[in-house]
Parts: structure tokens; sequence; C-alpha cells
């Protein structure tokens, strides 16, 4: 980044400048710092279990005890680790309070006859029933503690608090910015198979066809289609801060996100098999900004008209679609209710090979074929990144839940479990209107920017108004949820 800094500019110039030209992080790094997110559920999961069998009875996961320790252990560490201020104390402290209660959870029942039946596969595999699709606590708060992180990363960056290494970068590099735009692309592929999938109607199995999928696919983009032209109206009518580099002139993320519905049955009408399809799209995509004179073009090609001018977003569509079809794959694989005991378990292993496959092509495309990753073009090394990372997180959230729920009592295995058990109420609420969540984010940041000179805010300041922010982006959905309301 040019550290000349430019004299005689006004704020929204000087906020445009410092966001510019940046390099972003090391991958170490930036796996260290999301850590936290995946501490901060095994800290959570851990206590609640540790909890629950002290004393069964008087198990509350709704008090306001345990809604102040979700708070504490969920948002804490992540708006620390996040700032870049005391990461490798916050890790300790997860870490150590973790294996502490870890420690007091008791031993799952002892099993005499070895040669028996597992109770807990025998519990599960009878309550089976095709095509149900039960909610998986896992996925649940991957997908909530996704979203609080892009949510969070959003205010923070106009705020000197938070490093600018941790910002999106220019056009080649890594950062976690720009893993959590990828990641939130890729987390709602892994939730949008849904609609895909055979469901059970009069106890029968039914498919939903094209033509009905199509019709799904435009009602679920209209929405944020018109939150993308609102928020271009909106930043052009109050002259907002705009990095052009990110998404093009016009271009914003709302757009990608709604065109993608639309898209996606196309793709699943063309070849059922996800996974080719996303790969090919993107090896395509891939070998045309590589050896042909449009990868060129995209980087340098001056903004005269609307293609030129929006390309970062038209053109980074293609990635983000083969992201959001990688994420689908993965999601019609562990989505749907498992069979059998052995085969949910084995869904481990499923994962596991989706990251491997994702790593490996990582560094064949980074390290062999030298392509640095690129949020603003999402090429491939980009998709795979994003694709690995997040598959690795499920794994291991998977893995923690199966390891603190094998110490449930049998009849426990599948159903019974009290409520606020398996999910934290914040998350829960997060997750249950995730778009309305992200909606507000965004509002608030744009209204704290135009009243609030955050560049100017001390440490005291900032961490003050960003606790605000969190506190009141997180009210709607808590009071949704109160309300068993589920907008988007």
């Amino acid at each position: 980044m040019d550290q000349t800094v430019p004299t005689d500019v006004t704020s929204k110039e000087y906020k445009e400048w410092r966001v510019s030209n940046l390099e972003g992080s090391s991958l170490t790094e930036i796996h260290m710092v999301l850590s936290t997110v995946l501490l901060s559920y095994w800290c959570w999961k851990c206590k609640t279990a540790a909890d629950y069998h002290r004393s069964p009875k008087d198990f509350n996961g709704r008090s306001w005890s345990r809604f102040v320790f979700e708070c504490v252990v969920f948002l804490a560490p992540m708006s620390l680790a996040l700032t870049g201020r005391f990461l490798y104390p916050t890790l300790v402290a997860l870490v150590a309070t973790s294996l502490y209660y870890r420690w007091k959870i008791p031993d799952a029942p002892y099993r005499h006859d070895k040669w028996a039946p597992d109770p807990r596969a025998v519990a599960y595999d009878e309550s089976y029933v095709e095509g149900r699709i039960t909610p998986k606590p896992y996925l649940s708060i991957y997908r909530a503690e996704m979203m609080l992180l892009t949510c969070f990363c959003i205010l923070a960056v106009d705020f000197n608090v938070f490093p600018l290494r941790f910002a999106k970068v220019e056009t080649f590099g890594t950062s976690i910015m720009d893993l959590g735009v990828g990641s939130f692309v890729f987390s709602a592929g892994v939730v949008g198979i849904k609609p895909f999938l055979p469901r059970r109607v009069k106890e029968k199995l039914v498919t939903a066809t094209l033509g009905h999928q199509l019709k799904a696919g435009v009602w679920t983009a209209l929405p944020l289609l018109v939150l993308g032209a609102s928020r271009l109206l909106l930043t052009e009518s109050v002259d907002y801060q705009k990095h052009v580099s990110e998404y093009g002139t016009h271009w914003n993320f709302f757009f990608t996100l709604g065109f993608l519905p639309v898209f996606v049955p196309i793709g699943l009408c063309l070849y059922s098999d996800l996974r080719v399809t996303s790969t090919a799209l993107l090896v395509l995509y891939q070998c045309l900004y590589s050896l042909t004179p449009f990868g060129t073009w995209l980087e340098n090609a001056e903004r005269s008209d609307l293609l030129s001018a929006n390309r970062e977003g038209v053109f980074s569509f293609v990635g983000y679609l083969s992201m959001f079809l990688m994420g689908m794959s993965l999601g019609k694989e562990i989505l749907p209710d498992a069979p059998t005991f052995k085969a949910r378990r084995m869904r481990l292993v499923t994962v596991l090979g989706v990251w491997t496959t994702a790593a490996i092509s990582l560094f064949l495309a980074d390290f062999v074929c030298m392509v640095e990753p690129s949020r603003r073009f999402a090429n491939a090394p980009y998709c795979f990144w994003v694709a690995g990372f997040n598959s690795f997180m499920l794994w291991m959230f998977m893995m923690i839940e199966e390891d603190i729920d094998s110490k449930l009592p049998p009849h426990l295995s599948r159903s019974g479990r009290p409520v606020g058990y398996d999910v934290p109420l914040i998350l829960e609420a997060v997750n249950m209107n995730s778009l309305t969540t992200f909606l507000v984010a965004n509002l608030l940041t744009g209204a704290t920017n135009m009243f609030t000179e955050t560049l100017l805010c001390d440490t005291a300041k900032a961490y003050t108004i960003l606790a605000a922010y969190v506190a009141l982006f997180m009210l709607p959905a808590l009071l949704l949820y109160r309300a068993g309301l589920r907008i988007r």
C-alpha cells in the first residue's frame, strides 16, 4: 500500500484511499484468527454438556445467565481477534476453558456386551424417515458464526482499531474479509440445495420440476435485486464512499447474491453432478483469464461503458456461481438425514475428502501454476481456498458435535434433547433470519459512517460504537426469534 497520505481531500476520498492497494495477510495468520470461531463453539459445547450432565432436570438453555455466557464466548473473542488484539491470550483462554469443561463431562454409560448393537445406533436407525431433513446443529452454528464474522467486519474496517491487512486486497492476495465474502456465498450454497432435494409429501417422495425451480429462484432473487438497486441509489444520492475496483462502478454484492438463485436451476439442468459442473465452469473461466487477452482486459480496461465499468462484478459472478455450486454439492451430501448411524458418521469422511480435494487444487493452482487467489475476480485459487476452508471448518464442527454428543444417553442420540442444548440462542436467532441480519448490519454501517467520523475515534470510542453496533444488528433477529417469525 502506498504510504503517502493524500492532502486536501474530503473524508470520503480519504476513506476510499485508505482501503485501496492493500496486500492482505498470510494464510497462517488468517486461519489462526478465524480459529477463534471454532474454539468458541468448542468451549460453548463443552460447558453446555457439562452443565446438562451435572443437573439434567434443572438445565435451562434459555436462561439469562446462558445468554450472557453465549455473548461472552462467541462475540468477545471474535471482536478481539478481528481487531488484532490479544489473539494468543484469547486462543489460550478458549482452549484452557474448553479442556476444563471437557474434562467435567462424564463418560458415556459403559457397555458390558461389546458385541451387542450400539443403543445409540438402534435409536437412530429406528427414527429414520426417508426424505426428511432435520436441523443439523453444527450447520446452523457454522452459518451463524460466518454471518456474525461478516457483519462485524463491514463496519470494523472503517475504524483504526481494525488492521488493514485484514481488509479486502486490491487484486491478488488473501485476507480475512476476502475469505468472509466467499464463505458467505459458500455457506448459502450448502443450504441452497434444500429446494432441489426430494421431499416427502403425503407419504410420497417428490422432486420439484425445472419450472418450479426457476420460479422459486426468481422469487428468491427479486428481494435481493431490489436491495442491490436500492443500495446503488442510496450510495449515489448521499455520495457515500465506494471502492470501485471491488465490484465495479454500479455493481454490488446484493446483485451477485440475487442472480445466483436464477442461474443455479439452469446449471442443474445442464448436468446433475454439481461437482463436475462447478469444476468445469471454474476451470473454463480460469483458462480464459490466464491464457487469453481477456485477463489483461479484466485487470486494466478503462471504464468506458457499462460492461467495462462493472467488469469485476459481472465476471466474478462466474467464480461465485461455481463456489455456490460447490457449496450445494457439499450440502447434498450432509443436509438430508443419513439412513443409518454408520452412514451419519461416514459423512465425516465425505467432508474431509472435499477439504482434501480443495486443498490439493489450491496447492496446484497457487504453487505449481503460480496463480494467486483473487477475490476481485473470484478466480480458481480463490474459490478452492474458500471451499477448502469452509469444508474443513464444517468437518471440525461435525467432529466436536460427534465427540460431545457421544457422551449423551442413548435415548437422546437423535431427539428429546432440552432446548438450548444443541444451538445457542444468539446463533439460532441469527441463522433463522440471516438475510435480515445482514441487511440491518449494512444499514447500520451506512448510518454510522454518515454521522460519525470513524477514523477520528480513539480505541475506547471505537470499541463502544462496535459493541453498540453488534447489539443493534442482532436485536431484530432476537426479537423475530422470540416471536417465532422467519422473514429471510
